[in-house]
């Protein structure tokens, strides 16, 4: 069974599940209405979902499967989601929890070390410094994907860069503290 995902003139997205008739040929496929919330979502996180798991993993194709898996999975258990407080942080972790998997996978059969941020850091740390130092997000950007507060996220990177200062968590000019309004970060 296939799935394809399309978009029509401002309906949800919707899969369509060809299936095959034992006599027959195709039959006309199960067509599954995705929520227009979690269309919504997706088209707001992914582009940095992406961004993160490729500075992570550093295999564009994988990083792309990565995010496919966790948005597909999130789809499963969109309802709850939904209904928590704090639903990008519950794909925050879904995303978290497949690159960790990935990576483990990846360093059995390669011996790859991990990114240094990772080996050094508490892991919301290290996300921290990816996200604000490497991807020059914002705070609140960084805030947004992950979800949490943005002072949060700014704790977790001074935290980071106390712990180890230097290269690895130094914040591009310009790009620490809130944005202000005009700097296009979308709620």
């Amino acid at each position: 069974m296939s799935v394809t995902l399309r978009r029509r003139s401002g309906l949800p997205v919707q899969a369509l599940c060809p299936q095959e008739g034992p006599e027959d040929g195709p039959r006309s496929g199960i067509e599954v209405v995705l929520p227009l919330e979690y269309t919504a979502f997706c088209l707001l996180h992914q582009e940095g979902y992406l961004r993160y798991a490729r500075e992570r993993v550093r295999d564009d194709w994988m990083s792309r499967q990565i995010v496919e898996v966790a948005l597909g999975n999130l789809a499963t258990i969109w309802p709850t989601v939904i209904s928590s407080p704090r639903p990008a942080a519950v794909a925050w972790r879904l995303l978290d929890a497949l690159i960790s998997s990935a990576l483990r996978d990846r360093r059995a059969r390669a011996a790859q070390s991990v990114d240094a941020v990772y080996q050094l850091l508490p892991p919301a740390q290290a996300d921290a410094v990816i996200l604000c130092c490497r991807l020059r997000l914002s705070e609140v950007q960084a805030a947004d994907l992950m979800g949490v507060e943005a002072p949060t996220v700014a704790s977790q990177l001074r935290m980071a860069q106390r712990a180890l200062p230097g290269e690895l968590t130094a914040t591009p000019a310009g790009a620490a503290g809130a944005p202000s309004p005009a700097s296009g970060v979308r709620r």
